[in-house]
């Protein structure tokens, strides 16, 4: 069992569904958080109820300034950081002729660069520390294209790419690196796409609970696992 007390884990998209509850679970096993979301007052409302002191930090995923300050608040705050959770992600549901231009950059830039700008500034803290590992909370779109979602699902490809990559990159540093493929979760996010055109394929089964994903993701760093899909047989289901 991996033991995550005094581990420093930052998590990005903290205040939403699946953010909230690894935030809540991290806490349980006693945690040292550094919670990012774009909605502060989120982050603020989580933190009120968890029983340790978290670092709270609104920050812009898509803002490499902001990521920047964001790794150096929590190392000049915790001195480290172990772990990292890229957990912030958006859709716009849409047929490609009919997306514009502003939603596909929104999800270009905060489902794949976002990741890539936390993992570059994390990675420049880890390796001189030769420990850690960045676990990535994808989707079932990085492996089965979804249709009214195909730059979300470009997005999400893109990220499984990058991430194999890195982890043969970086083994000789002793970092880890897995991804998360979910499919649907209750949460926010997949109301919002039941509400704007989602894909079809979303709705084929009934959404697990994000603490469904809070599992996924603890056996990935227990485990070493490169990539686990939750639920396990789902891409072989659909």
């Amino acid at each position: 069992m991996y033991d995550f007390s005094n581990k420093t884990i930052v998590i990005t998209g903290a205040s939403g569904g699946i953010g909230m509850a690894l935030t809540r679970e991290l806490d349980r096993r006693r945690a040292n958080l550094v919670l990012a979301d774009i909605n502060f007052s989120g982050l603020e409302s989580l933190a009120s109820g968890l029983t340790s002191n978290p670092l709270i930090i609104e920050c812009d995923i898509t803002d490499r300034a902001d990521v920047k300050r964001l790794v150096e608040s929590a190392v000049n705050r915790f001195l480290k950081i172990d772990i990292l959770i890229n957990n912030a992600g958006i859709i716009r549901p849409a047929l490609f002729e009919d997306c514009s231009y502003e939603d596909i950059d929104a999800q270009m830039k905060v489902n794949f660069m976002g990741a890539v700008n936390c993992s570059k500034e994390v990675v420049a803290v880890m390796i001189p520390a030769k420990q850690g590992y960045i676990v990535t909370v994808s989707s079932l779109a990085g492996l089965v294209p979804e249709t009214y979602s195909s730059i979300y699902t470009a997005s999400k490809f893109a990220l499984r790419g990058f991430f194999l990559t890195l982890a043969i990159e970086l083994r000789k540093h002793n970092i880890k690196v897995s991804t998360i493929f979910p499919d649907s979760v209750d949460t926010p996010m997949l109301k919002y796409e039941a509400s704007h055109g989602g894909s079809p394929l979303t709705f084929l089964s009934n959404a697990q609970s994000p603490e469904k994903i809070v599992q996924a993701v603890i056996k990935a760093i227990e485990k070493n696992r490169p990539e686990i899909y939750s639920p396990a047989s789902v891409f072989f289901q659909k």
